[in-house]
């Protein structure tokens, strides 16, 4: 299985360096390749996307951020739970390393929660180049500091930069804004499916190399990762092309997070919409982030095969967002696709409670790869269409602080139930996308975000 998921990744990272930088390559590249998927399956058109020069750099970007961010991602619950890095006491309870692992994830979405509309403004008035940089200048510091917190063993330090790290990955909400600027309404849903197709093969190369990084160290994906981080911020500097054309004076407040919050739901066209997200996000964030304590528990999983595991999703989820969902996009109206991908998410997960080995498990995953990939990109899409493209940072900031925000509340709270009961990651996970799919049903109105 795992030669599967790397030979899988390497035909689609030759086919995405084709496609973005031999101009000679048709439009079609991806189309009917059976080296990435059956021909009865694939579709790809790349009518109306993004213009190449504007498109290399900021697709880098996204992908070079996401590879710094999926080497760590799988450190954190073997480091913690099974306290394999020994930064915590050999008499420390399952409990209360359960608790600190909630407390961790919670930092890094608190940081999310900050970082989305605070970064999203500033870019609205500094333009999208200098923010992205500074964002990822964050980032170098972050991750640096998380290599010094592992070295002297400090938990605090620790904390503090999974705090920093979210905050500049609030750049993400960046990168959107600078695809909806250069995207049509009718072509806005496919270039953001490429934005996560990108961030999602980052991911993957990430996870992978994650886990071998982490044969020799936990300090060293860290710090593999500050230098990723480092040449992201050249690259930006060097090749970004500055895509707001008007730049305008967004308020700019560090708790803007929680006026964003109250805007949110107070926006008639998108009430509906962020409703459902931030239901959903709660149970998403649950299990995203705990489930690796269920493969811990129950499966018996080491860091490297937690790696593996997040990197075979990652290569599903790019190939979802790229690929698969392409014939659907133009057939659905994009609340009638995010309807799909919410019930198809809350159906999918309970099934995993009967799985017991890795091969079901790594089965299962393309079909919940695919159900992701009609949300968050859909969502976006919906947020998008109603605003102007002078407010497309300001809307994905409001965007990115309602997901966050909602994926920080359970963890928490639920660290030390999920360290006792595993099963928990998948029910609860479950339980609030079946309430996300139902609220959606009641209180979206198709409105402006469908024009």
């Amino acid at each position: 299985m795992f030669e599967e998921d790397l030979d899988l990744t390497k035909n689609l990272i030759e086919k995405l360096k084709k496609y973005l930088f031999d101009s000679k390559v048709p439009h079609d590249v991806f189309a009917a390749d059976e080296a990435i998927m059956p021909k009865s399956i694939v579709y790809y058109s790349n009518e109306a996307l993004i213009p190449r020069p504007k498109r290399v750099p900021l697709l880098l970007t996204v992908f070079l951020d996401s590879l710094g961010f999926g080497l760590v991602f799988p450190l954190f619950s073997p480091l913690i739970i099974n306290n394999e890095g020994g930064i915590l006491s050999p008499e420390v309870s399952l409990g209360v390393r359960g608790f600190l692992f909630g407390l961790l994830v919670a930092a890094y979405c608190i940081g999310q929660f900050f970082g989305g509309p605070f970064l999203g403004a500033l870019s609205d008035r500094f333009g999208r180049k200098k923010v992205l940089a500074a964002s990822m200048g964050l980032a170098f510091l972050s991750y640096l500091f998380s290599a010094g917190g592992l070295a002297i063993a400090s938990l605090s330090i620790l904390f503090f930069a999974r705090f920093m790290t979210g905050i500049a990955a609030g750049s993400y909400a960046v990168a959107q804004s600078s695809i909806a600027e250069i995207s049509t309404k009718e072509n806005k849903a496919k270039n953001l499916g490429l934005v996560g197709m990108f961030f999602w093969t980052g991911f993957v190369i990430g996870s992978f190399l994650g886990g071998k990084f982490a044969v020799f160290g936990f300090i060293l994906p860290f710090l593999i990762s500050a230098l990723i981080c480092m040449s992201n911020t050249l690259l930006i500097f060097f090749t970004f092309k500055e895509s707001l054309e008007e730049k305008v004076a967004s308020k700019i407040n560090l708790l803007q997070g929680f006026q964003q919050i109250r805007r949110a739901f107070s926006m008639p066209d998108l009430r509906g919409v962020f409703l459902a997200m931030f239901i959903f996000c709660l149970g998403w964030g649950f299990f995203n982030e705990s489930f690796p304590v269920f493969l811990i528990r129950k499966l018996g999983f080491g860091v490297e095969q937690i790696a593996n595991f997040y990197a075979w999703i990652g290569v599903w989820t790019a190939i979802s967002q790229g690929l698969l969902i392409r014939p659907i996009l133009k057939r659905f109206a994009p609340h009638q696709l995010l309807r799909m991908g919410l019930i198809l998410m809350a159906l999918m997960l309970p099934i995993m409670l009967f799985v017991n080995n890795n091969v079901g498990l790594f089965c299962l995953i393309p079909c919940i790869a695919f159900a992701h990939a009609l949300i968050f990109p859909i969502a976006a899409t919906l947020v998008s269409n109603v605003g102007s493209k002078e407010k497309q940072g300001e809307l994905m900031g409001i965007n990115n602080s309602v997901q966050w925000a909602s994926m920080a509340l359970l963890p928490l709270f639920s660290g030390s139930f999920v360290a006792l009961y595993p099963h928990l990651s998948i029910l609860v996970g479950s339980f609030c996308m079946f309430i996300a799919f139902f609220v959606f049903l009641k209180f979206y109105s198709t409105s402006r975000a469908e024009e």
